[in-house]
């Protein structure tokens, strides 16, 4: 509708203003009748300044109903009272500047004016046009014929508006109904994926926090390093619960600190990670570390940065759990191959290995902590792994395609182990 009530504005302000160059034209035309009688000229003169005025309205604002009843009132005072300011020859004929005034005038009622108000605020300037023209000093140059035919045509034009606009509204209304429907649909669908993505952080912090500590003490007991991963989780917990507007809990150190680049981020979960007793080595190509003051990779958002360190401290995590190796290796680069993205993370073992096909769904290792925490931030994740092979995890950023993770997502969401 609005769309619509746009267009007709600007249809209206060209039709106004080439009726009234018609009107210019028609006085200097009939200039002998005007300059024998030059009061005659205050029809042409009201015409000239009222529509001028509503030109420069209608060009930077929406009509409102009382402007509308304003300038129905106008014209129906200039239909009925400048019949006798037409030279006799065109009275009441359809070439009169007034009978195109008057006709032009008929948009703006039918189409922005109140709907109840619509047909009595177009049909007073004919009807006045009609009066007008009856009442004016008779003339033999013109027959009561043409200004029938005249009124006639007057009161088509304002059926076939009225009948136009009655479809077109009914198509926009229709159209707008639509639109807030797929607005409305659109929210629903936002807040389930609000959800959704809630529900898998949850399930994420749960498995990185909890469930990884109680594997941890079940295994080694309360050794320093136990303790030392117990306060890691309970800070990690605790900046969670925190967080008000929660984009990606990460863990601690700086890979949590806003305007953390990625680099950074990756080092201290590294760091992090070898106080637990895992041998990492980190390389950086294409960029130079962070910790040694040199730039960073590539600008990455925040968020992706905290999905990206998350997903790479729970690599590394599964790595001293399950791999059965106390070593792993892990690249930060741009991505060169097709279908790397932009940004890759690679944490890589050469530990004992599995098959992805034999771990059940349930598990959350990979699916909630890796994977979808990748692919929530417009990522893609993938594992490659075999008995005896060790297992290699590819993190990129952003996804090259829009369905390039689908495989990968289907391969990792088994899980990576028992993790």
């Amino acid at each position: 509708m609005a769309v619509l009530d746009t267009l007709i504005i600007r249809i209206t302000v060209l039709l106004r203003g080439i009726a009234l160059a018609e009107m210019v034209v028609q006085v200097i035309i009939w200039h002998s009748f005007y300059l024998a009688s030059p009061w005659l000229l205050w029809g042409p003169a009201v015409a000239l300044a009222w529509g001028g005025m509503t030109i420069a309205y209608l060009r930077r604002n929406r009509p409102t109903w009382q402007f509308v009843c304003a300038d129905a009132a106008v014209y129906s005072v200039l239909a009925f009272g400048a019949a006798w300011c037409v030279p006799a020859a065109i009275r009441g004929e359809a070439g009169s500047w007034l009978f195109i005034l008057v006709t032009t005038q008929a948009l703006l009622p039918l189409w922005l004016g109140p709907r109840a108000l619509s047909l009595p605020l177009a049909g007073a300037p004919v009807i006045s046009f009609g009066l007008g023209t009856a009442l004016a000093p008779a003339s033999r140059l013109v027959g009561t014929d043409p200004r029938q035919a005249s009124l006639t045509l007057l009161f088509v034009v304002v059926a076939l508006h009225w009948l136009v606009r009655r479809a077109l509204c009914g198509r926009a209304m229709k159209a707008d109904a639509a639109l807030a429907a797929a607005h409305q649909e659109a929210r629903d669908q936002y807040v389930i994926l609000s959800e959704n993505i809630e529900r898998r952080e949850q399930d994420r912090l749960m498995h990185d926090t909890i469930l990884n500590t109680l594997t941890a003490i079940a295994r080694s007991g309360g050794t320093p390093a136990a303790i030392s991963q117990c306060r890691g989780d309970i800070a990690l917990l605790e900046s969670a619960l925190s967080e008000s507007g929660g984009t990606e809990p990460g863990g601690t150190g700086a890979a949590d600190r806003p305007g953390t680049g990625l680099v950074a981020a990756i080092e201290a979960v590294v760091i992090e990670i070898r106080a637990r007793g895992l041998a990492v080595d980190l390389a950086v190509t294409g960029g130079v570390a962070a910790e040694s003051g040199g730039r960073e990779l590539a600008p990455v958002p925040g968020p992706v940065v905290a999905a990206l360190a998350s997903a790479t401290r729970e690599a590394l995590a599964n790595v001293a759990a399950h791999a059965g190796t106390g070593r792993a290796w892990v690249l930060v680069a741009p991505g060169e191959a097709p279908g790397s993205g932009r940004i890759q993370v690679i944490v890589r073992d050469a530990g004992r290995g599995f098959d992805p096909d034999l771990v059940g769904p349930a598990r959350l290792g990979v699916r909630r902590s890796i994977t979808e925490r990748v692919e929530d931030w417009g990522g893609s994740a993938s594992v490659e792994s075999a008995p005896g092979e060790g297992t290699t995890v590819r993190l990129c950023w952003p996804a090259a395609e829009p369905g390039l993770a689908a495989a990968d997502l289907a391969f990792g969401a088994a899980g990576r182990g028992p993790g």
